[in-house]
């Protein structure tokens, strides 16, 4: 999404998927493009034969019409962990934050997290 509002997608893009294999000074690695939706969001499955090894990988998506990019992390994790996933999207906060503020916590929030 372009814009800290979110409100122009990018729809039908191209995307280059690239992935630091050796972290932390490894070289980046072209996995593949993939077509953003009508929301502006890609999926993309790791083959088989490229699958990580444990440890936290960066990931770099470039948009190839103008090189915009977003840079993000994967994280694998021997199985049988045990972990959870959350975010600030409503689901833990009573508020967003649009102008960089802290938003207002939902109450017990922070006792789930912990």
């Amino acid at each position: 999404m372009y814009g800290p509002l979110d409100m122009v997608t990018l729809t039908g893009e191209k995307v280059d998927i690239h992935i630091m294999t050796q972290p932390p000074s490894g070289e980046w690695v072209y996995f593949d493009t993939e077509i953003s939706n009508s929301s502006g969001r890609i999926s993309y499955i790791i083959p088989e034969n490229r699958r990580l090894g444990i440890g936290v990988y960066p990931v770099k998506m470039v948009v190839r019409g103008d090189h915009t990019f977003a840079d993000s992390y994967i994280t694998v994790l021997p199985k049988g962990t045990e972990f959870v996933v959350f975010s600030i999207d409503g689901s833990f906060a009573a508020s967003v934050s649009i102008m960089g503020s802290d938003p207002k916590v939902r109450a017990g929030a922070v006792d789930v997290v912990r």
